[in-house]
Order: structure tokens, then C-alpha cells, then sequence
């Protein structure tokens, strides 16, 4: 018995042990390293080209994904535009692109309206709404509204809460 209870007790011993110390060594390593990578500060003359980069890459990605800005089909026609705003706060290239989309299916014409923010460089989508042209009707509630977290109700709304990214 005392056979078996000794190979037992060796391998509850081990497991009880502390991680080797190697490990924090080389997660001490690790940190400074991380800390080289930090971006350089950048020059007077490269933070003043920023505005002219944005709008460089906005009507590059505009023409890309819309080339004259319209699109028709036999029941659709959509119409796009766009705006874009180096917001020096957020360093960040904004790019908002705002789709008119007129149906004509089954002889009822309807209007729709596509809004989308993103960061041009990292591609991330930070609100859309999709809904009614105007807000005149109290029953003319969006389909989407929505920047970041925030929750909206119309259009009037998603503006508010768009403004802070295209504006300093």
C-alpha cells in the first residue's frame, strides 16, 4: 500500500509547485520591448499633411466602391456622396458615406437612406442608420441608428451623435 501512496504524494508534490522563475523573466523581457514600438512623434510638416492624406484616401475609396456615385438597376437607383474629416482630437481619418436609395418594386416608389461613419485607415465601422429620407413623420422610425453604443431614434439623433467625429 505504501507503494502506491508514494508515487502519489511525489506527484502532488510537484503539482504544488511554483512555476519556474524563468517565466517572470521573461515576461520582464517582454515589456520593454512592447514599449520600443510606441509610434515616434510625428513633425509639424507631417501633422499638417494629415487633413490632405484623408481626403487623398477618402475619394480613393470613394471611386473604388462607387466610380461616378451612381448605380442603377431595374428597380433601384442609389446615389452616393461622401464627406471626410481628419479629426486631429481622435487622430483619426473619418469618412461618411451617405447612400439615397429610391425603390420602384411592384409600381411603389420608396426612399431610403443609408448613412455609415468609418475609419478610413483601420476600416472599422463606428455608426450607420438606415431609414427614412425625412423625420416629418413620428411612425418614420430608422431601421438602424446606431454610432459606437449608443442607440438612436432618427435621423435628427444620428447627427448629434455623429458630429463630435466630424468636427475639432
Amino acid at each position: 500500500m505504501l507503494r502506491r501512496l508514494g508515487p502519489l504524494v511525489l506527484l502532488g508534490a510537484l503539482c504544488a509547485c511554483d512555476p519556474p522563475a524563468r517565466d517572470k523573466e521573461v515576461k520582464q523581457t517582454e515589456a520593454p520591448a512592447k514599449q520600443k514600438l510606441a509610434a515616434a512623434p510625428l513633425s509639424r510638416q507631417q501633422i499638417d499633411d494629415l487633413p490632405a492624406q484623408c481626403e487623398k484616401l477618402s475619394r480613393e475609396q470613394f471611386r473604388r466602391a462607387w466610380k461616378s456615385g451612381t448605380e442603377t438597376t431595374v428597380d433601384e437607383k442609389m446615389a452616393a456622396e461622401f464627406i471626410h474629416h481628419y479629426n486631429a482630437k481622435l487622430r483619426t481619418c473619418f469618412y461618411l458615406l451617405t447612400v439615397n436609395r429610391t425603390s420602384n418594386k411592384g409600381g411603389t416608389a420608396s426612399s431610403t437612406l443609408n448613412k455609415m461613419l468609418f475609419d478610413i485607415n483601420g476600416g472599422e465601422l463606428y455608426g450607420e442608420y438606415l431609414g427614412p429620407l425625412t423625420n416629418d413623420s413620428p411612425a418614420s422610425f430608422p431601421k438602424v441608428c446606431l454610432v459606437e453604443s449608443l442607440y438612436c431614434a432618427s435621423g435628427r439623433e444620428w447627427d448629434v451623435l455623429v458630429r463630435p467625429y466630424m468636427e475639432n
